[in-house]
Formats: C-alpha cells, structure tokens, sequence
C-alpha cells in the first residue's frame, strides 16, 4: 500500500490506539508469541550499556520500555499521543512520569536527554524527518537514539510465511480480540510501507545522528538502530 494512503495524522494514530488500549498489551504478546519482550530487552540493554541515566520514551504506548528501564535504575519520562495508552501506562507504573507528546513537537528544551527510546513506534509517525530532528534536538552531544521497528525479513521462505500470517492470521485474530479491524490491518501495511534497513538508517543519517548502525532480530522481524548525535 503507497504510503500516501495510509492516514498518520495525530487524530488518526491517537484514535486508533485508544481504541485498541484495552487489549494492546495481551494482543503484542499473543500475536509475536512473547518475542516481543525479547526485542524491547534488547532495547533497554543497549541504552543501559550507553551509560545513559535520563531517558526519553518516545511513542511509549502502555509502557513497557519505560518500566523496564525504571527497573535498572535510569530516570525516565514516557510520551505519547495517545491518552487511553498513556492512562495504562501510569497504572503500572505510577512513579514514572507518562505525558501527552507529539514526536514531531517535543515539549522539552535541547539537550534535555541522555539517550531516546522507541519501541515500534517510528513506523506511525507523521512527517518522520521533522521527528527525527525533534529526538535530536532534545538529545545532549553524544546521546544516544535506539529504535525498535518491524522489518520484512528478505529470505526466500521465510518471507513467504512471514508476510502470509502477518496479512492473514494477525489481522484477523487482532480483529477478534479487540474488535477493531482497522487497526490491525494498518499495522502490517505500515510495517511493509516502511523503509527497508538501510534506508532507515540514511533517514537517520539525513537527520543529522552519526554512527548509525542496525541489527537484524529474528530473521529479520525486526531491527534494532542506534544512533548517536
């Protein structure tokens, strides 16, 4: 599906993740059977491996990254555009501070953070250059982006299955669980809408990060990116 099809404007994205709040959590889990949890470890390793101790979530959704970070000791702050995720977000986790963020306008003052996380939410976002110079003001010199975004794995076979259950079994299963079917029919188109590795990793450069790097994860599912400013 040609990107210019699919609707990212805040009130679509905001909408579309509170209505699927509720089962978010149950449904990520289900529908990666539980390697999600592997992909956001690895995610908070590397920014823990950084040395970074203040933190910004960027698309924080219900807010795993942000707990798990928490849990190792780093001082975190959790953003979003959707009210309904960061409401869940805060029930987990109330000592964290969770808060209505637009990626593409930050509300924070340059140089603010050690390190910014997202965790498969850069595929959503709305003018991505203008966010991706956003999460670099907002970093201090040498601070580092770690993103966590689907991929489509390039392998013959296994590109074959992938892209027939992520099509065919996630939508549907999404659908009945949490009763929405737009939703889980964006998130596969989305993900094949989105650029391949390497020229994610030009976007990053363009945006001004240096040292950008990325890492396959399960055969291409997903990739993990760093970057620094």
């Amino acid at each position: 599906m040609p990107e210019r099809q699919l609707k990212k404007d805040a009130g679509t994205i905001s909408g579309m993740f509170n209505a699927i709040a509720p089962t978010y959590d149950r449904l990520n889990h289900l529908l990666s059977f539980g390697i999600d949890r592997t992909w956001r470890r690895k995610l908070v390793r590397t920014v823990i491996s950084s040395g970074a101790e203040h933190v910004l979530d960027v698309a924080c959704g219900t807010g795993d990254v942000a707990v798990e970070l928490r849990r190792r000791g780093v001082d975190v702050i959790g953003v979003d555009i959707s009210r309904e995720m960061l409401s869940i977000a805060a029930r987990k986790a109330p000592d964290i501070t969770f808060m209505y963020g637009d990626a593409s306008a930050l509300p924070f003052q340059d140089g603010s953070f050690d390190a910014v996380t997202i965790a498969f939410g850069i595929r959503n976002f709305d003018m991505r250059p203008q966010c991706i110079r956003e999460i670099f003001r907002v970093l201090r010199d040498g601070g580092m982006l770690s993103v966590v975004e689907f991929s489509i794995p390039r392998a013959g076979m296994w590109r074959r299955i992938y892209t027939w259950y992520f099509r065919h079994v996630l939508p549907a299963v999404g659908r009945l669980i949490s009763g929405q079917s737009y939703a889980y029919t964006y998130l596969p188109e989305s993900s094949f809408n989105f650029p391949a590795p390497e020229l994610f990793c030009k976007e990053l450069s363009d945006g001004g990060f240096r040292d950008v790097t990325s890492r396959s994860m399960t055969g291409g599912v997903a990739y993990l990116y760093t970057g620094r400013k």
